[in-house]
């Protein structure tokens, strides 16, 4: 019988009520196709997957990374509380080894929200909130993100950009062409205390499996050498070639070489998706992602 290597939390939230048209590329069907995908491919029905409800966020999980104006309440909806939650309930089952890796697959996204400053589709950094609730309730003194959405993680490196105790790195299309633009690029290494914990590594358009493996394993290594106490992801799938973004031309069976590349590093893993938006394929390229970590 097919069984899990290493055990998966999948915590699943799609936000009906929430979205920024109809018609736009970010909204509820991106993970309705998902989730329809993973049930036709088996994936809920394999021992070692376990399917979680998530958390909802307090005001004092978001206050911990952003500064709202005039307040956080008067910014966030419920379904904002429910995505970070997702990302929190991720980092609380595998910092309380109750899994040895934990997916959020929720909406809406986070990883241009900076600490004041709602950008892209983001209003809240659900990977930063996630990450700080494992350093402040789970007592993770070193944590390591990587962003491998074809976007540059912009928010998540403002964040972090002055702190040590978290390692940031990013994989994304050339900011000279690509959203968002004014950020991503490699002489961005950290400020003060920092310097140093901060990696861009901008890519071209177009960018085929070998080439990006090169960027990952580049990474990697400096999460390695950064020697964490947990390692979180947040996982854009919009590097498909499908995308509509057509940033990258990664092809669905190439997700599991990146997830088997990445499950290299035996840490407490917890993925946030970011990017991912409506295509044929969408789902397969997660399922093959997971494959590759050991689902």
């Amino acid at each position: 019988m097919l069984k899990a290597k290493n055990r998966l939390g999948l915590i699943f939230f799609p936000a009906f009520d929430w979205a920024i048209s109809p018609t736009h590329p970010e909204r509820q069907e991106r993970l309705l196709y998902t989730q329809d995908q993973l049930i036709e491919e088996g994936v809920f029905d394999i021992p070692g997957i376990k399917e979680y409800k998530p958390d909802l966020a307090t005001i004092e999980d978001v206050e911990r990374t952003h500064f709202c104006f005039p307040d956080v309440r008067s910014i966030l909806t419920e379904s904002h509380l429910v995505s970070a939650g997702g990302a929190i309930k991720a980092a609380r089952l595998v910092m309380e080894k109750r899994e040895d890796r934990a997916f959020a697959l929720v909406r809406p996204p986070g990883h241009h929200a900076e600490t004041a400053t709602p950008m892209g589709f983001c209003f809240f950094n659900n990977v930063a909130i996630a990450a700080r609730h494992a350093q402040k309730k789970h007592g993770a003194e070193r944590v390591a993100i990587i962003d491998f959405d074809v976007h540059h993680g912009n928010g998540t490196e403002a964040i972090f950009y002055d702190r040590a105790d978290v390692l940031t790195v990013s994989i994304h299309a050339h900011p000279k062409r690509f959203y968002p633009f004014f950020w991503g690029y490699e002489n961005e290494t950290g400020r003060g205390a920092g310097e140093g914990f901060n990696l861009n590594i901008p890519m071209e358009r177009g960018t085929l499996i070998k080439d990006y493996c090169t960027s990952l394993e580049t990474a990697l290594l400096r999460v390695s050498d950064f020697k964490p106490d947990v390692l979180v992801l947040a996982a854009g799938l919009d590097i498909a070639v499908d995308d509509p973004f057509k940033g990258f031309a990664i092809a669905t069976p190439e997700f599991a070489t990146i997830g088997k590349m990445i499950a290299q590093i035996r840490l407490p893993m917890l993925v946030v998706q970011e990017g991912g938006y409506p295509s044929p394929s969408l789902g397969l390229n997660l399922a093959s992602l997971l494959k590759g970590l050991g689902a």
